[in-house]
């Protein structure tokens, strides 16, 4: 499954990907968040330390827990756009603050 699959244009993906700056291993977001990504993986038998575990807990997360978000990005006709849309989001993962 990719990311396109959960219904987002090219552009929305873009802006959500470049949002979350995923490398590949275990993301740098708060321990609450890295629990809930390691449970739902564990639940739907993904790896919560690949990229593409990481967007379909992501995408599932846009689709149900933080719907008004997932509803912005769809809205968003460009890449500035998904990004400024999916941000609440982001800034609620982050370890940073985003």
């Amino acid at each position: 499954m990719t990311i396109l699959d959960n219904g987002w244009t090219e552009e929305q993906a873009r802006g959500l990907l470049d949002s979350l700056m995923l490398n590949g291993s275990i993301p740098n977001w708060k321990p609450e968040h890295l629990q809930r990504l390691h449970d739902w993986c564990s639940a739907h038998e993904k790896d919560s330390t690949t990229i593409d575990g990481q967007l379909e807990f992501i995408a599932y997360e846009l689709l149900n827990s933080f719907q008004a978000v997932g509803m912005f990005l769809k809205r968003a006709k460009t890449v500035e756009e998904a990004t400024e849309a999916v941000q609440p989001y982001v800034r609620r993962l982050a370890c940073n603050g985003g």
